[in-house]
């Protein structure tokens, strides 16, 4: 990536991912160290919310990383390396759930549920919106095996 173009995107991208951030159906991104090199690197190519869904490990984050930053030989070790530690502490596994934002396959392993339940959340979430509580998300998907959300309940976000 050339450095004028990096300079003369970067504020564009961050007041729209600040913007996104805030938005009613997005959460804000966790504070902590590597924020913004997150948001000003990676939302270059896609959302800030991108993580959200994922619970990878440290390793898993960094094979991501060193993928989708193979061709940006303008962004520092330093830089990779910030970003990296931000994904791996904010989006582990045993982490925040964001439950209107994860994939089928994330839901199953972080929610530990069957893969029929995490369809059908998915479903549910794409013909009738986002999911506001707990209780919404019981009463939208009523054959959800509640108990195991239930579990989870202090690490879900909505």
């Amino acid at each position: 990536m050339d450095l004028g173009r990096t300079l003369l995107l970067l504020p564009i991208v961050t007041a729209a991912a600040i913007a996104w951030g805030q938005s009613d159906s997005a959460p804000a991104l966790p504070e902590g160290p590597g924020k913004d090199t997150f948001v000003s690197v990676c939302s270059l190519c896609h959302a800030p919310t991108a993580p959200f869904g994922r619970q990878w490990t440290r390793q898993q984050w960094e094979l991501k990383v060193t993928e989708m930053l193979q061709e940006e030989p303008d962004v520092t070790r330093e830089e990779r390396a910030a970003i990296v530690e931000y994904l791996s502490a904010n989006f582990r596994p045993g982490g925040k759930i964001y439950i209107n934002h994860a994939d089928a396959k994330d839901l199953e392993a972080a929610l530990e549920i069957s893969a029929a339940d995490a369809e059908a959340i998915v479903r549910s979430r794409g013909t009738q919106g986002d999911f506001k509580s707990l209780d919404d998300l019981k009463k939208k998907v009523p054959a959800l095996d509640s108990a195991k959300v239930e579990g989870k309940k202090d690490r879900l976000v909505f």
